[in-house]
């Protein structure tokens, strides 16, 4: 009698089977749902926790049939709103559709809304109220008597939560993290405190990465953070918690607060034993301290304005202190020039060079200024030996060059060059050979000489104790 196998006519060995099985999805197809359920992980990060939020024409819609019908009786108001209304109607607290408009949220309208969303209340209301109070916290800083009200309703509402939802018991259970003005200076030292690093904050009452992203309740976070580790000992520890401020700062994804806190960093010289990562993360984030408009932002205090003005600066003395030292190192080896010079670092505002191709080349090839080379470096169209450094500072601008020969001191409103189409050197010296910024009275003293005569414009030759001539010249426009 035929057995099952012969029936069907089953000549397949299982061994055979199961390596067959294997080779059907191949190593590029596994390779690509590798990368897609990486994918779907990386888009579930980034939704909002809890549910997802709302289609924007549903807040407007909810928005207005809030605000249209506002003054009318609360009965007929209620009747309204249906639980999933008052949801959405969460979210459109803090809608508005032009910069003049003011949302629900900073209104006297805010009570009536808040009671609607209370009367038809469902406990995953906590986590979009919780958002509202986090995401909005700067804000409801000068709306004290919201802000109020807000902080009552989640503190009541966490108090009587005795339920199961895992999403919700991380709110519920933090919610006094989240309760007093100074709630954030209370985070930033739990984390501290838990050896968190700030880039990683939200783990501390377990909620998603996504939780950093343009958030004003992290934006004050990181401030204090910052503020606390300028106070602990620098070392191995220390320069991972730098290094977690920038990435913070890179998901954080916020302009202003990247301003204050990369300011608040370079300003402090606790961190001057990391100097170069503070320097060179700086300039990734925010750019050339010479471009103003990058290092500015509206809606900050005075105090805020002070410090960004006070780290622009900083950098870039520490941006001119190495090309000054490029220069007369790299490009010509001069120490008494470069020393002269290093003296007014702090005073310098900006720094140009001019000359052949091949020094552009090579300040490009010098990886600690090669970003910055471009915005700086003039190629001139003859293609001569002489490079040229040119200084900008206090409305005077002065022209050194490679060939020693003489400092072109010029009026700043007087300079002018157009940098950007060089023909040689000679176009960097539009002065008379004969008018000079300062000079000795006779020739027999000219090495030794302490009478001098000054201009406010011209040539300072660099020969004998020129040091003293330039001091000179110094002391009379310059100080």
């Amino acid at each position: 009698m035929q057995n099952t196998k012969e029936i069907l006519n089953w000549n397949i060995n299982p061994t055979d089977l199961k390596k067959r099985g294997s080779k059907v999805i191949t190593n590029d197809t596994k390779t690509s749902l590798d990368i897609s359920i990486q994918h779907l992980k990386n888009i579930s990060e980034r939704l909002p926790v809890g549910s997802q939020l709302p289609p924007k024409k549903l807040i407007k819609d909810t928005y207005w049939q809030f605000h249209t019908n506002i003054n009318k009786d609360y009965s007929y108001l209620l009747s309204l709103h249906t639980k999933k209304d008052a949801r959405i109607l969460i979210w459109a607290l803090t809608y508005r559709e032009n910069k003049d408009m003011q949302p629900i949220l900073f209104t006297d309208e805010f009570e009536i809304a808040i009671k609607i969303i209370l009367d038809k209340w469902r406990d995953s209301f906590i986590i979009s109220l919780w958002h509202v109070l986090i995401k909005n916290w700067l804000t409801l800083l000068d709306f004290k008597e919201q802000r109020s009200i807000l902080v009552k309703v989640l503190n009541s509402k966490s108090s009587q939560y005795n339920k199961t939802r895992n999403d919700i018991i991380n709110i519920t259970t933090n919610i006094n993290l989240f309760n007093k003005i100074n709630s954030p200076l209370d985070y930033a030292k739990n984390l501290l405190n838990k050896n968190i690093l700030i880039h990683e904050a939200y783990q501390l009452i377990n909620q998603k990465e996504s939780l950093l992203v343009e958030n004003e309740f992290f934006s004050l976070v990181i401030e204090q953070y910052v503020r606390q580790l300028d106070k602990i000992a620098i070392g191995k520890t220390k320069k991972e918690m730098l290094l977690s401020v920038y990435q913070f700062l890179f998901k954080h994804n916020s302009q202003r607060t990247t301003l204050i806190v990369c300011s608040l960093v370079l300003n402090s010289i606790k961190f001057n034993k990391h100097i170069d990562i503070v320097k060179r993360q700086t300039l990734k984030m925010i750019g050339d301290p010479v471009k103003i408009h990058l290092w500015s932002f509206s809606g900050l205090n005075s105090r805020q304005e002070l410090t960004i003005e006070i780290a622009r600066k900083k950098l870039n003395t520490l941006l001119n202190e190495k090309f000054i030292r490029i220069f007369f190192e790299k490009l010509v080896s001069d120490d008494r020039r470069k020393r002269f010079w290093l003296e007014f670092i702090d005073k310098i505002e900006n720094i140009k060079f001019s000359g052949n191709r091949q020094n552009y080349y090579y300040l490009k090839s010098i990886e600690s200024v090669s970003e910055h080379v471009d915005s700086r470096y003039k190629i001139t169209a003859r293609n001569q030996d002489t490079c040229a450094i040119i200084i900008y500072s206090k409305n005077y601008v002065f022209v050194e060059f490679t060939n020693v020969g003489a400092l072109y001191v010029y009026k700043q409103q007087n300079f002018n060059v157009n940098l950007n189409s060089i023909s040689s050197m000679a176009d960097l010296k539009t002065l008379s050979r004969s008018t000079l910024a300062c000079g000795v009275r006779s020739r027999e003293s000219y090495y030794y000489s302490t009478s001098y005569y000054t201009n406010p414009e011209g040539r300072i030759t660099h020969q004998g104790d020129w040091e003293s001539r330039v001091n000179a010249w110094m002391k009379k426009y310059y100080d």
